[in-house]
Order: structure tokens, then C-alpha cells, then sequence
């Protein structure tokens, strides 16, 4: 796909705002949960500056209000950007991933998920995360693994996630080292979370999450994906990593 070509899908897809995909990640019965645990694993203490690059409707910053950073979101679609201000009440502005409206060194961390894979510049985007970064800064990078059953075949059947394919952890390893960021711990989360395909608003049925016996059921596959999914295959890849100190 040319590179025009994957822009201009991309914005066509991702354009508008989806209250439905907010509500799903933000309070659906027992998926909100898993949401919530993924993004657990940001570092941010009470009082960071928190960036957000490709925070769309805010469903992310909405779960990292527990951890009292003052939170702040950038999106290329305005229709996004305001959904999220209103919903969640965070600092947000339309803005392109690879030119971002901030100073050097504003931020003590930045969270970049499942944003990369729709960029066609992705070095460029991690090149602005190092600038708006203080130094020795954190970024959370969260991406889809190539390597997940769950996530080609998601990738196969929705012509705006194509970039997919290209989502292996060494190849974000070495885009994080090339913009000079220091790895501190890359792993795969969530063995295969059938979850996602089951509750999910257009394709299952998420109330059913609220029923005890469902959740518990959920619950128990997990566990025994995770004895029986290779650890490679599972559907996130999680990094850590530090801005240069100088």
C-alpha cells in the first residue's frame, strides 16, 4: 500500500469519535477491568505531566486518573480530541504524532499504545516523545504483536490495521534504541484474550461480562492460556524505556 494510500485510509477510518468504543474500554463489565490492569503498567507518580500521543477518545488517561498525573492527550482527529476533553476532562489538542505543540523537555512521561502500527513516519513519532520528554523521562509504548493469532487475524480483516504486520518487538526495539531511548523492560501481555472478541460492542455481546459466571469463565481461560500460549505469541508488547539523561 502506498504511503498515501495507508494516510489517507487511516484517516478515514479513525476520523470520528466513538462513544461506544469509550464506554466498552471505560466501564463494560469485566473487559473495563482488563483495560484498567493493562494500563497499570504506565510509571507515573501524583503531579507528572503525563502525555498521551494518539489518546483518541480518552478511554487510556480515564484509567490513569488513579495514578494523579496531570494528564495530557494529542490526537490527529479533533472529533476525538474534544470527545475525550469532555468525557474525561484532560488537556487535549488536535495534533500531528511526528510535530507536537510543546516545548522540549514538558513532560515527565509519555504513553504511546496501539498507535505506531497506524503512523507511516512511527520513527518520527518517537523522535517528538524523546523531545517532549524531560531528560531521563519514561515512555510506555504499547503495541499489538504481529505474532498473535488474535491480532493477524485482526489485521487480515480490517484494511486500516494492514501495519499489523509489521508490529514485531524487535523491530520496535530498534526504533526505540535508534531515537536513543534506554530499554528498561520489554514483555508480552495477555496470553489470547478471547475477551475481546466476545465482548466487544459491534461483534459480541459485552453485557455479558456482567453476569458471575461469564467473568469467572473468562478469568479461567486466561489462566490457562497463559500455561499454554507461547509467551511469544501473546497479544501485547509492553516497553519500558528512558530518555537520554543528556
Amino acid at each position: 500500500m502506498a504511503i498515501q494510500t495507508f494516510v489517507e485510509t487511516q484517516r478515514r477510518y479513525y476520523q470520528a469519535a466513538d462513544p461506544v468504543h469509550f464506554d466498552w474500554q471505560t466501564s463494560a463489565p469485566y473487559f473495563a477491568e482488563t483495560e484498567s490492569a493493562l494500563l497499570r503498567t504506565v510509571v507515573a507518580k501524583p503531579g507528572d505531566r503525563l502525555l498521551e500521543i494518539g489518546c483518541g477518545e480518552g478511554s487510556n488517561l480515564f484509567h490513569l486518573r488513579s495514578t494523579e498525573a496531570v494528564c495530557f492527550g494529542v490526537d490527529f482527529s479533533t472529533a476525538k480530541v474534544a470527545f475525550a476533553h469532555r468525557a474525561t476532562g484532560i488537556h487535549a489538542a488536535a495534533a500531528d504524532a511526528a510535530a507536537l505543540p510543546f516545548a522540549s523537555s514538558s513532560f515527565d512521561a509519555v504513553l504511546i499504545r496501539d498507535l505506531l502500527h497506524h503512523l507511516p513516519d512511527p520513527a518520527a513519532a518517537l523522535a517528538e516523545a524523546r523531545r517532549v520528554l524531560r531528560p531521563g523521562g519514561g515512555l510506555t509504548l504499547i503495541e499489538p504483536n504481529a505474532k498473535s493469532p488474535l491480532v493477524l487475524l485482526q489485521a487480515t480483516a480490517i484494511k486500516a490495521e494492514r501495519g499489523l504486520f509489521h508490529s514485531f518487538a524487535k523491530r520496535l526495539q530498534g526504533l526505540l534504541e535508534e531515537q536513543g531511548f534506554a530499554i528498561q523492560r520489554c514483555e508480552t501481555l495477555q496470553p489470547f484474550p478471547v475477551a475481546r472478541v466476545l465482548l466487544h460492542p459491534k461483534i459480541g455481546l459485552p453485557t455479558l461480562g456482567k453476569w458471575p459466571l461469564i467473568a469467572q469463565g473468562l478469568s479461567l481461560f486466561d489462566r490457562i492460556a497463559a500455561r499454554l500460549v507461547p509467551r511469544p505469541g501473546w497479544m501485547y508488547l509492553l516497553f519500558h524505556a528512558r530518555s537520554p539523561t543528556r
